[in-house]
């Protein structure tokens, strides 16, 4: 016989014997109601270890009960399924077999306190490997569950699955206080860990000229500052608050030390690429001196960015060197680029007053004529003049060529002056035998329209106009009253000899 059979064989006897002894205590106090309940409960608590007994022999040898009946055969194979999916860890799947295992005779206590027990050693497992949020919600459900049964099973059962309950209660406190500890450990540990890492940032010195160091490492300063002050009240009075207090400071301080040096950087970097930008116009200009247009541009545009430095850092020395440097520089190129241009407008003026040509007989007309376009050039590039120099040349060169324009003028008016005279003297010499008795009045008013009636008075100097109104009084005062009206008209309406003509 092997060791199976043995125990099997044992388990039968066992069950047999304590048959027998119930019948003896059945029959002994059959006419006992109260003794006969309490047998039947002693009886049911007898058959359950009976049957727990016999599945621990049977786990320990390896071997299993099967049951006779096949709805008792469907039930263990459910509950057999769930506990091997349990093992695998594979808690929903299992729950479903329990539960249908279970369905399959309800409120029977040796299945459900099965269930119970092979959940709590999962709970134990999950517990070991501090998955203490599973383990509640594992035990919660159990603790549900396990209140469900309450209609189903046996009355004398009622105390067992109090005390499931009870079990069920302690574990799940025991989880919390697990868990509680933990955390108490973790937000220690993760305490800790901040302080740590804050003493870290705090001793070190960062470039403080690169910007490209200063701003990650100001960042981190704000994580630590910001994860100090998230912390629960309750936490910070278990965990030093005065160490804590005391590096919140720390880094506020530091934090705001280094903000300033990142502005006073970024400033700086603006300043520099502002400057960069103005001597680049600068130079633009000075490249492009010979379009006026786009001259004018680069040298507002710089300007512009000088007046944005004085804005942006009137206290800061660099920027005071550099805003005093371009303007400096704004103001060379100016006087280069006005130079240069005047020097061209000027090579513009002396190439027009070369190609002047006056010969030296040539008519004061066409002197004075090619003088004054000239003038009227030298007063159109003289405006565009921007040199005090090539300035002072051009009005030097407008005296001159005013002057000569004022020669040839007095010339030509002397001319004119001369003609006059030549007309009324002209006059005097044809007419004078009109003079006194005999005058032929229509020989004499013929003659006055000749000589005088085109000279134009204007261009006279006061002698000349003394002389040439003499001469008219004189042989007008020959006319008579009708003549004299209709002289006057008539030589005020006739064309005058132009001063060009001479």
């Amino acid at each position: 016989m092997n060791i199976k059979a043995f125990f099997t064989m044992t388990l039968l006897i066992l069950i047999f014997i304590m048959g027998i002894v119930m019948a003896f205590y059945v029959g002994k106090t059959s006419k006992n109601i109260v003794a006969i309940n309490n047998l039947t409960t002693s009886l049911d608590d007898l058959r359950l270890n009976v049957q727990n007994l016999k599945q621990e022999l049977a786990k320990k040898i390896d071997i299993d009960i099967m049951p006779k009946n096949r709805q008792a055969f469907k039930t263990y194979q459910a509950i057999v399924k769930a506990e091997a999916l349990l093992k695998l860890g594979d808690l929903t799947s299992a729950r479903l077999y329990f539960n249908n295992g279970i369905s399959q005779e309800p409120g029977n206590w040796d299945k459900i306190n099965r269930y119970q027990q092979s959940l709590l050693d999962y709970c134990r497992q999950l517990i070991d490997n501090s998955d203490y949020e599973m383990a509640l919600n594992v035990l919660d459900d159990m603790n549900t569950f396990m209140h469900a049964q309450t209609p189903y099973v046996l009355v004398q059962h009622i105390e067992k699955l109090q005390l499931v309950l009870t079990d069920i209660a302690k574990m799940k406190q025991s989880v919390i206080d697990k868990m509680t500890l933990a955390s108490q450990t973790e937000t220690a540990q993760f305490v800790k860990k901040l302080l740590n890492q804050s003493n870290k940032l705090l001793a070190k010195n960062p470039d403080t000229e690169n910007l490209g160091k200063i701003t990650p490492y100001l960042e981190k300063l704000k994580e630590n500052l910001f994860a100090l002050q998230s912390l629960d009240v309750n936490v910070v009075k278990q965990n030093n608050p005065s160490k804590i207090a005391d590096q919140i400071i720390q880094l506020k301080n530091a934090i705001v030390s280094f903000e300033q040096q990142l502005v006073i950087i970024q400033t700086a970097n603006t300043v520099s690429t502002l400057t960069q930008q103005a001597t680049q116009f600068i130079d633009n200009a000075k490249n492009a001196s010979t379009q006026p247009d786009v001259v004018l541009y680069y040298l507002t545009s710089a300007k512009s960015i000088i007046r944005q430095l004085v804005l942006i850092a009137p206290e800061m020395e660099m920027a005071k060197t550099k805003i005093a440097t371009l303007s400096q520089q704004l103001e060379q190129a100016k006087q280069e680029i006005s130079k240069r241009q005047s020097e061209t407008v000027w090579q513009e003026i002396e190439q027009a007053f070369e190609q002047i040509h006056i010969e030296k007989n040539a008519k004061n007309q066409n002197a004075i004529e090619q003088l004054t376009q000239f003038q009227q050039l030298l007063v159109e590039k003289t405006s565009k003049l921007s040199s005090v120099k090539i300035l002072e040349k051009a009005q030097a060169r407008m005296k001159e060529v005013n002057n000569q324009i004022a020669d040839w003028r007095a010339k030509q008016i002397r001319l004119y002056e001369q003609w006059a005279i030549d007309q009324s003297i002209a006059l005097y010499d044809n007419y004078q035998n009109e003079l006194g008795a005999g005058t032929d009045e229509d020989r004499v008013y013929s003659g006055l329209i000749k000589f005088l009636g085109d000279i134009d008075v204007q261009y006279l100097s006061t002698p000349a106009q003394i002389a040439y109104n003499e001469m008219l009084k004189k042989f007008r005062a020959e006319l008579n009253s009708d003549q004299k009206s209709q002289l006057l008209s008539e030589m005020t309406l006739i064309d005058k000899k132009p001063l060009s003509d001479f």
